[in-house]
């Protein structure tokens, strides 16, 4: 099959930037192509540009001049792909192999962020339930698939360096340790560590505290009255301690920072009007830099 070229300017890759991805991907990307015409390079095309495009498999497909048509691309690539863990494995290896090397060599300490994405999904698993992650109601549904990265953030540029995958019943303190984990095993020091409001619980909360690392978390605003929910009734922004409990793991005791945000008169939702936003904190900035911060 003729490899894909580029027929519409919308596209963000240039040639070179492309060859350059699918240099790194095919090396890295176990795929076990049988009875089709479709290439890695075709399969690696295809989804670089909808990742870069942030668009669908389909619009990618129209869009790519001699790409092969979209239904036929996702038949060979779940046929191809290999299981989680090893996808996961490559997924990792292709980051690692593109880590800058001032990184690697471990001289400076950085700004990490850990971050939670989950994808609405409306379909039944592929192969495993456990692919499925169950989570608050978003775009009409609890379901997700789920993966958690951590980035280091240098000279106003973000490098990934590792993913992992997030699968039914996992607790986001395995997800935490494995992340600060792999940075470690890659000697890379941690600065601050600023982490999604997922990872807000009394476990992560405790593990940061014994690894000794200074982190920034946004605080979920939980229930309807008391607790939590105190933190964001009172007027102004402040400073506190609070106590998270749990009943399995116990009390966390944090410092917060509670930041009044300015709401547009014309915002009319219960959440916006509230105007809040909330940060864990071990660290002294004032309250509005450690919002604009994070």
């Amino acid at each position: 099959m003729p490899k894909p070229i580029i027929k519409n300017n919308r596209i963000t890759l240039s040639q070179q930037v492309l060859s350059t991805l699918i240099y790194i991907v095919r090396r890295y990307l176990p795929l076990d192509l049988c009875n089709t015409r479709i290439t890695k390079d075709d399969i690696i095309t295809v989804l670089g540009y909808a990742s870069a495009n942030r668009t669908s498999l389909d619009a990618a497909c129209q869009e790519l001049q001699d790409a092969p048509s979209a239904n036929r691309l996702r038949e060979v690539l779940a046929q191809a792909l290999p299981d989680r863990a090893k996808l996961q494995q490559a997924l990792n290896r292709i980051l690692r192999a593109q880590t800058p090397r001032f990184i690697k060599r471990g001289k400076w300490s950085y700004y990490i962020a850990i971050d939670l994405t989950l994808i609405p999904y409306h379909g039944e698993c592929y192969v495993d339930e456990n692919e499925i992650v169950r989570s608050q109601a978003k775009s009409g549904t609890t379901h997700f698939h789920g993966y958690a990265t951590v980035s280091i953030v240098h000279n106003n540029q973000r490098y990934v360096l590792a993913l992992r995958f997030v699968e039914k019943g996992e607790s986001m303190v395995t997800i935490v340790k494995w992340l600060l984990n792999r940075l470690k095993s890659m000697g890379i020091s941690i600065r601050y560590a600023y982490l999604d409001k997922g990872f807000c619980s009394v476990e992560v909360l405790n593990t940061l505290k014994r690894r000794k690392t200074r982190y920034v978390m946004p605080i979920p605003a939980r229930g309807k009255s008391g607790g939590v929910r105190a933190l964001f009734e009172k007027l102004g922004s402040y400073r506190t301690t609070y106590t998270f409990t749990s009943a399995k793991h116990g009390q966390a005791q944090v410092d917060v920072v509670m930041v009044k945000k300015n709401i547009p008169k014309d915002v009319t939702s219960a959440k916006a009007r509230a105007g809040w936003l909330s940060s864990l904190s071990r660290h002294r900035l004032c309250g509005q830099r450690l919002a604009e911060i994070h």
